[in-house]
């Protein structure tokens, strides 16, 4: 069968589905290249993945050496952009493959499509770039299409799949289980003889051994990533216990307000009444399980320990989102009309974001996305030079005023991370004072904080000197910055 014939056979519902994929990567990855820099999370990702290491403070490796692999590669900050929305765009490919088993394909589709009037499809590449999160746009949609698939048809190949993407799933951050799951209790409710299924145990073995290495840093280190969690969720007044998890309720749904928009746009136009299709089988058991209990613990464990609860921790589980708006809210049988609506809708929303977002990024004099990397580097060296004859290998302090330095500086010094407290496994204390190095900060007395922590072999502290610079936005527009660093010289 020739291309021609291909093209020929595929609807014209998925044909215009697969050009909204392709425009959807350009956009978004053009939009990031209105930065100077790549955001935090993409450098940490360089950084954590240049070390070769299986784990990190945060996370598994796998977003890491993914960033690392394609930043290395091609040595500029597009592939990065690319890197992160082709997940996405493979995530909104598997919505609208899960969306089939669920509806019919027009549905499908269009379940997908509304998608791009959530945040996590559309700017979050500019914002956080490449991140564990990401990565999670991208499998959890293929992890339960798999999951689903395996549970119903049980065929050997899906299983062995299916543990492969587990267990590179797990390899990627650890909230996976939260689909594991309901997956696990729908698969107890529906299909105990699963069970009794050898399949089933080696698609869990297959998933050990592959983030077994991990497991083993993890023993070796303490499993001290997951003092992150614990730093983040710790709270200090009991009020947090109550606005935690609301703030994080609210955030989770204007992250899919455009979605709503959307879809009640669509249902708008066909004058579809708002009704609640609810018929008790599996199938609707699947998707609220699958949809609700992800929400339900992250605010369980926001009730129960009041800490910081970043939104973004819930954008990677709102995929079913358009499925379950076309599965319980049924629309009449689909026109070409309403077809072509829905996507004009979410191309406006693309557009309207996509302005916003350019704009914000054009204007802003922000050190997040215009840190005058080669500036400060070279002011850096000079200062360091002057005092010593050895290079400058190490730099600590604020990982937003370090990390790019450690990525496009020409040197490339390591990058000592702010991880309160946590173990930083990639450095050699002994190289370290026998090297010396500069700290960075925002003001005197986080420089204090760094020198108690990472010098106290040190009695004295040398005087943290001011140190201005200034950024410029995309309209020629200043702003001055006033930081402190501190020379920690090499041992004598």
């Amino acid at each position: 069968m020739n291309i021609k014939n291909v093209l020929n056979n595929i609807s014209q519902e998925k044909k215009m589905f697969f050009i909204f994929l392709i425009i959807n990567i350009i956009v978004w990855a053009g939009l990031g290249m209105i930065r100077v820099v790549l955001p935090t999370d993409s450098l940490e990702g360089i950084f954590w993945g240049s070390l070769h290491d299986l784990g990190t403070p945060k996370h598994p490796p796998l977003a890491g050496w993914l960033t690392y692999i394609v930043y290395s590669v091609f040595k500029c900050d597009l592939s990065v952009y690319l890197l992160c929305v082709t997940f996405i765009s493979v995530g909104m490919y598997f919505i609208y493959k899960l969306g089939i088993i669920f509806l019919d394909e027009k549905c499908a589709i269009l379940s997908a499509v509304v998608m791009e009037g959530c945040w996590a499809y559309s700017y979050v590449t500019s914002y956080y770039g490449f991140n564990p999160d990401v990565v999670l746009l991208g499998l959890l949609p293929i992890l339960t299409y798999l999951g689903y698939k395996c549970l119903n048809e049980n065929k050997k190949t899906d299983w062995i799949i299916l543990g492969i993407i587990t267990g590179i799933c797990f390899l990627n951050k650890y909230q996976t289980a939260l689909i594991i799951l309901p997956l696990a209790l729908w698969a107890v409710i529906f299909k105990k003889e699963i069970f009794k299924n050898v399949y089933f145990y080696l698609s869990i073995i297959i998933a050990f051994f592959i983030f077994l290495p991990h497991l083993l840093w993890l023993v070796k280190y303490e499993f001290f990533p997951l003092l992150y969690f614990e730093g983040e969720l710790s709270s200090n007044s009991w009020l947090n216990h109550i606005t935690a998890p609301l703030n994080f309720l609210i955030m989770q749904i204007g992250a899919i307000a455009g979605t709503l928009v959307i879809f009640l746009l669509l249902k708008l136009k066909q004058k579809s009444a708002l009704k609640i299709n609810f018929i008790s089988d599996s199938k609707t058991w699947f998707l609220l399980l699958i949809g609700a209990v992800p929400l339900i613990v992250h605010l369980c464990m926001g009730f129960c320990a009041g800490g910081t609860m970043r939104p973004r921790w819930g954008f990677e589980f709102l995929y079913l989102t358009g499925i379950m708006l076309f599965y319980f809210l049924p629309v009449k049988e689909l026109s070409k009309d309403d077809i072509k609506f829905t996507f004009k809708l979410a191309y406006c929303v693309m557009a309207i974001i996509f302005i916003v977002m350019a704009t914000l990024l054009s204007v802003e004099k922000n050190y997040r996305s215009r840190y005058p990397v080669a500036q400060i580097h070279n002011d850096l060296l000079k200062i360091w030079s002057d005092k010593y004859d050895t290079p400058l290998k190490y730099i600590g302090g604020y990982i937003e005023w370090t990390l790019p330095l450690t990525i496009y500086g020409d040197t490339h010094p390591t990058c000592i991370l702010d991880t309160n407290n946590y173990k930083n496994p990639w450095i050699d204390n002994d190289d370290l004072k026998k090297s010396g190095f500069i700290i960075l900060d925002r003001n005197i007395e986080e420089i204090k904080d760094h020198f108690k922590k990472e010098c106290n072999y040190l009695k004295n502290m040398p005087n943290p000197v001011e140190y201005k610079f200034k950024l410029t936005n995309a309209f020629g527009q200043e702003r001055e910055y006033t930081i402190y660093y501190l020379i920690i010289p090499p041992e004598k």
